[in-house]
C-alpha cells in the first residue's frame, strides 16, 4: 500500500508542518503573510492536513506590509545595483493581514501570537500605529496574546528618507549641504515610538515573549524602535529575542530574573555594547551574538539587585545555591549559543557610526553644518579616522575580574568567529556533558582542543576558515584528522574546511569516530580517498560530500563499454554496507559530465546498501540516462544490479 497523506499518521503531518514553519520562520528576512497564506492552502488539500494546519493559522494574527513596486520586480533578472535601484522607486504599499479571517470564524480568543512586520524599508511608527487602527486591532479583546514579534527591518538599509530625498531633489541628487540639513530635520521623534509602544502595551496586556528584529535606518536616534515598549513592560517578560541595529535599550541595569530564555544581538557593534547584567540561575536558553569578549563573565550575575546574598530554594524544590562572588552559576542553562564579535574601529560610549561619518565629512568639506562633538564623548580626535579594518585586541581577549562560570545542566554549546583558542573559553565549559557541539574559527581556534574528552557528545559541527595561504594546506589536513578522531559514541557530524588545497585522510588508527551514522563534509578531499573513508565509517547511513576533488578519468571511459571494462578491471569489492543516502556536489568548477558520473559511478557500484542519491535533477536526469547503457552489459550488471532501485532526489 503505497502511502499518501490520507493515511500518514497524524504525528509525522504535525512534524513536517512543524519543520516547515519553523524553517520559513527563521530565515533572515521571514515573510509571515506568505508563511500563512502557504499553511491556509495546506489546510485546502485535504481533511488530514487541514487539522494539523489549523493551529497554526488560528494563533497567530499578522500585519505586514509590502511594497507592490518590488514585489513586481523579477529580482533573478536583475544585478545587486539595478534592484537597490528598483527598490528606491516610489514605493506601493499595502498591508496584509489575516483580521478579518479571525474575527469571521471567532478565533480571537485562540490568538497567541501577533505580527506587526515591514521589511521593504524602515517604517514610520505613527504609520504603523494608524494602520492597526485602521483596521480595528483595539476594538477586541486581545488577553490570550502571549509573544509579540516586530520586524522593521529594510533591504540594503533602504528607508523613507532615501525616497523623500530623492522625490524632493526631482530625481537629481541632493547637494551636500541640503542631504546634511535633511538628515538633521527628519528625526524620528521618540514620541512616535512611545506611542506605538503604549498602544501595543495596551491593547496586548499579557505579552510574556518578545521577538524583535531592526536593521540600520538614519533617522532612528540610539534607541531602538521598541525601546519604551521594552523599558515599560520589562518585568513582565519570560522570554526575549532581540536583534537591535545599534546600542540594546532597556532602562534597568539588572534584567528581571523570571526571563528564561535571552537573545540579544547587535548587528553593527562596536567596541562598547552596553547591555544590563544578566541574571544567570534562571536561564535555560541563552544565544549572544556579536557581544565582545571582554569581560564576558562580569556581565551576569547570580541574583538580582537588592535581593540578597544568597539564593533561597525555588518553587519546584532545587536545591538552592549560595552565592559566590567569583562564580556565576548557570543552574538551569542547557543550550548556549555565542558568536563572537571582532570590532572594526574604536568608537567611544554614546556615539553612532552617523556620528563619525559627519565628522569625517565636515573634516573634509570644511562644512560646519555638523556641531563640534560634546566633550562627554571624551573622543580621541585618531578615533575619527581610524581604518576600518584595524582590530581592537583589548576587546577581543577573554578579559575578566576573577569571575568564572558554572554550567551544571549544559547541554548544547555553539561558540562561532572566536578571536583565540577555544581552549580558553572551553576551560569553562564542562565539554564532558555536552550532547551537542558546533565551533568555528581560523586557523588558531582550534590549536589545543582535546576532542577525545567529549564522550557523550552526539552531533558535532567543526568549521574552520583560514587567512594564510602558507599554513592551510598542514593545517587542514591536523584539523580533518582532529575532527576524525572524536569519539565512537558520537552519531552526527559536520565538517567543513576551508582550504583551496586537496585535504587527506589521516591514517587508519586516528579515525575513531567509528560509530557515526551521518556526516557531511565540506572540503576538498579527493574522490579517490572517499572508499578509504567510507572503510572506517562501518556504520554510516549518510554521506554529504561538498566540495571534493574529482579524479580526473581514463580516456577509454567515454563509452559504455569502455567503462564496463574499467569497471571490470577495478577492485568492485563493496566499500561500505550500511550507507543508505549519499549527497555528492555536482556543481564544482571545470567538472564535465562524463567526469561527474565516473566519479559517483565508481563510489555508488561498490555500495549495496545505497538506496538514495540526491543532487540537482538537471545531474539526476544525465547521470541515468548515462548509467542506462551499462545495464545492457551482462558481466557488470552483477555490480550495478541495486542502482536500478535507486531513489534519485532533488
Amino acid at each position: 500500500m503505497v502511502a499518501s497523506l490520507q493515511t500518514l499518521p497524524k504525528q509525522i503531518i504535525d512534524k513536517i508542518l512543524e519543520i516547515c514553519h519553523s524553517k520559513a520562520s527563521q530565515s533572515y528576512h521571514p515573510k509571515f503573510y506568505k508563511l500563512h497564506r502557504d499553511f491556509r492552502e495546506y489546510a485546502h488539500l485535504c481533511h488530514s492536513l487541514r487539522v494539523s494546519a489549523l493551529p497554526y493559522l488560528q494563533k497567530r494574527l499578522v500585519f505586514e506590509r509590502y511594497n507592490q513596486a518590488v514585489e513586481g520586480v523579477d529580482k533573478l533578472g536583475l544585478s545587486h545595483e539595478e534592484l537597490k535601484t528598483a527598490k528606491k522607486l516610489p514605493p506601493q504599499i499595502k498591508w496584509l493581514t489575516n483580521l478579518r479571517t479571525v474575527v469571521e470564524s471567532q478565533s480571537v480568543d485562540k490568538v497567541t501570537e501577533v505580527v506587526v512586520s515591514t521589511f521593504d524599508r524602515y517604517p514610520l511608527p505613527d504609520d504603523v500605529l494608524a494602520v492597526l487602527q485602521e483596521f480595528g486591532f483595539d476594538k477586541h479583546t486581545w488577553t490570550n496574546v502571549t509573544s509579540l514579534y516586530i520586524n522593521f527591518k529594510s533591504d540594503y538599509e533602504l528607508d523613507d528618507k532615501d525616497i523623500s530625498l530623492d522625490e524632493e531633489s526631482g530625481g537629481s541628487a541632493l547637494s551636500k549641504s541640503d542631504a546634511a540639513a535633511a538628515l538633521t530635520n527628519e528625526w524620528i521623534p521618540d514620541e512616535s515610538f512611545t506611542a506605538l509602544g503604549n498602544y501595543l502595551g495596551i491593547t496586548m496586556p499579557n505579552v510574556e515573549s518578545l521577538w524583535m528584529d531592526e536593521n540600520r535606518c538614519r533617522r532612528v536616534g540610539p534607541r531602538n524602535a521598541m525601546s519604551s515598549y521594552i523599558m515599560d513592560h520589562i518585568d513582565r517578560f519570560k522570554a526575549l529575542d532581540l536583534r537591535f541595529a545599534y546600542m540594546p535599550t532597556f532602562g534597568v541595569k539588572v534584567l528581571p530574573a523570571q526571563i528564561t530564555r535571552l537573545t540579544l544581538s547587535v548587528h553593527s557593534a562596536y567596541d562598547y555594547v552596553d547591555i544590563p547584567r544578566i541574571v544567570a540561575p534562571t536561564l535555560v536558553s541563552l544565544t549572544l551574538i556579536s557581544i565582545p569578549l571582554n569581560y564576558l563573565w562580569d556581565r551576569f550575575c547570580n541574583v538580582p539587585a537588592g535581593s540578597g546574598g544568597a539564593t533561597n530554594k525555588s518553587t519546584n524544590g532545587t536545591p538552592s545555591l549560595t552565592t559566590n562572588a567569583n562564580t556565576v552559576v548557570f543552574s538551569e542553562l542547557r543550550k548556549l549559543e555565542m558568536t563572537f564579535h571582532v570590532p572594526y574601529r574604536s568608537v567611544p560610549s554614546g556615539k553612532t557610526e552617523d556620528d563619525l561619518m559627519w565628522e569625517r565629512y565636515r573634516k573634509e568639506n570644511g562644512s560646519e553644518i555638523v556641531n563640534e562633538p560634546d566633550t562627554s564623548y571624551k573622543g580621541n580626535p585618531r578615533l575619527k579616522t581610524i581604518s576600518i579594518k584595524e582590530r581592537t585586541p583589548k576587546f577581543t581577549q577573554l578579559k575578566t575580574t576573577g569571575r568564572r562560570p558554572h554550567f551544571p545542566k549544559l547541554r548544547h554549546l555553539q561558540l562561532n568567529l572566536y578571536p583565540g583558542r577555544i581552549s580558553e573559553i572551553l576551560k569553562d565549559i564542562p565539554v564532558g556533558q555536552l550532547h551537542s557541539m558546533s565551533i568555528s574559527g581560523d586557523l588558531v581556534a582550534f590549536k589545543g582542543i582535546k576532542l577525545k574528552d567529549m564522550n557523550s557528545l552526539h552531533y558535532s559541527s567543526l568549521s574552520c576558515y583560514s587567512e594564510s595561504r602558507h599554513r592551510e594546506s598542514a593545517h587542514g589536513n591536523r584539523f580533518l584528522a582532529k575532527a576524525l578522531s572524536q569519539n565512537s559514541y558520537i552519531r552526527r557530524m559536520t565538517i567543513s574546511a576551508s582550504t583551496e588545497y586537496r585535504l587527506r585522510l589521516p591514517p587508519a588508527e586516528k579515525i575513531t569516530c567509528t560509530g557515526i551514522r551521518r556526516l557531511s563534509l565540506t572540503g576538498q578531499l579527493s574522490y579517490a580517498d572517499v572508499p578509504e573513508l567510507l572503510r572506517r565509517l562501518p556504520e554510516l547511513e549518510c554521506l554529504d560530500l561538498q566540495r571534493a576533488l574529482f579524479v580526473k578519468p581514463p580516456a577509454t571511459v567515454r563509452t559504455a563499454e569502455g567503462m564496463a571494462a574499467h569497471i571490470l578491471s577495478s577492485d568492485m569489492r563493496p566499500i561500505s554496507t550500511s550507507l543508505i543516502k549519499f549527497v555528492p556536489d555536482v556543481l564544482l568548477r571545470n567538472a564535465t559530465d562524463d567526469v561527474v558520473f565516473y566519479n559517483i559511478l565508481m563510489v555508488i557500484a561498490r555500495v549495496p546498501s545505497l538506496r538514495e542519491l540526491k543532487m540537482f535533477s538537471f545531474y539526476s536526469t544525465q547521470f541515468f540516462r548515462e548509467l542506462l547503457p551499462l545495464f545492457k552489459i551482462q558481466k557488470v550488471l552483477p555490480y550495478i544490479r541495486h542502482l536500478a532501485a535507486l531513489d534519485c532526489t532533488e
